[in-house]
């Protein structure tokens, strides 16, 4: 396993949104977790799945 866990706080600052836009994204099921324990806190979420999040929503200049 070559990929970190990043915490809530740390996928909101890379996206520039807040913590609770990560957190609908989660609820939403758009942004799969790895659950550490039985609290919201102790949510992950896999490197690799925020890249493939991101790469997904990606568009072209003249789809705009």
């Amino acid at each position: 396993m070559n990929s970190r866990l990043l915490k809530v706080t740390e996928v909101a600052e890379t996206l520039g949104v807040s913590r609770a836009w990560v957190y609908r994204r989660i609820e939403a099921g758009e942004l799969p977790v790895v659950e550490l324990g039985n609290t919201r806190k102790n949510q992950r979420i896999d490197e690799t799945d925020l890249a493939e999040f991101i790469s997904t929503r990606k568009r072209s200049a003249s789809a705009i």
